[in-house]
């Protein structure tokens, strides 16, 4: 089994592995209870803000032995009533988890300090979260502005033209074909574009009534 230390080390190198995922969040949050991992039950409270199966989970558990059986279950009713509590203080849906810990009459008792302990990584791991699917959405609004950029450009220039333009943007050296291409044939085009007068008179034409 390669170890996480290893994997996380290689990933500073921009090397990365891939590994299956899983099909359904009942997978990810039974392998999860399964490893009897302290560290990794912290992840549970946020995947419980997702639907689940609470009894497909619990079935699943009884496979184990009867006392590991208990103990799991034990746990996961546990982080249950935690999430609950945590979704209520945290002005969030709570109504999945409220709604199962009705169901199955789940009473455990929470320490403070228990509490505390998941409520903090909560915090945490969700602003981490967020943060991530910030930069997920930069990427995207990149990758379409570039789109329409390219778009724009391919209703002007020709392919070359916009091959040797990426170059330039990219801080890539010409080739003196190249240079001298772009001076006898971008430059000026691009000057036509940046002509204040022009746009001007681009945007009267565009915004003008059109008779036929």
């Amino acid at each position: 089994m390669i170890s996480a230390k290893l994997i996380k080390d290689l990933e500073k190198i921009g090397f990365e592995l891939d590994f299956p995922s899983y099909s359904s969040n009942d997978d990810r949050i039974f392998e999860i209870l399964k490893t009897n991992n302290q560290r990794l039950f912290l992840a549970i409270p946020l995947l419980l803000r997702k639907d689940f199966d609470y009894e497909m989970i619990i079935n699943r558990l009884s496979s184990s032995s009867k006392a590991d059986y208990l103990q799991l279950k034990k746990e996961f009713d546990k982080i249950i009533t935690i999430t609950n509590k945590i979704l209520i203080l945290g002005n969030m849906d709570n109504s999945n988890t409220q709604s199962l810990i009705y169901r199955n009459s789940i009473r455990e008792e929470i320490r403070d300090e228990e509490f505390n302990y998941y409520y903090n990584y909560f915090k945490e791991f969700s602003k981490k979260s967020r943060d991530i699917e910030d930069k997920k959405l930069g990427e995207n609004i990149k990758i379409r502005s570039k789109l329409n950029i390219n778009r724009s450009l391919s209703e002007i220039f020709s392919p070359a033209k916009i091959r040797i333009m990426g170059k330039i943007f990219s801080h890539d050296k010409l080739t003196n074909t190249e240079l001298k291409y772009y001076y006898k044939s971008i430059k000026p085009l691009i000057h036509a574009i940046l002509n204040e007068r022009m746009n001007q008179y681009l945007r009267i034409i565009d915004s003008s009534k059109k008779y036929y």
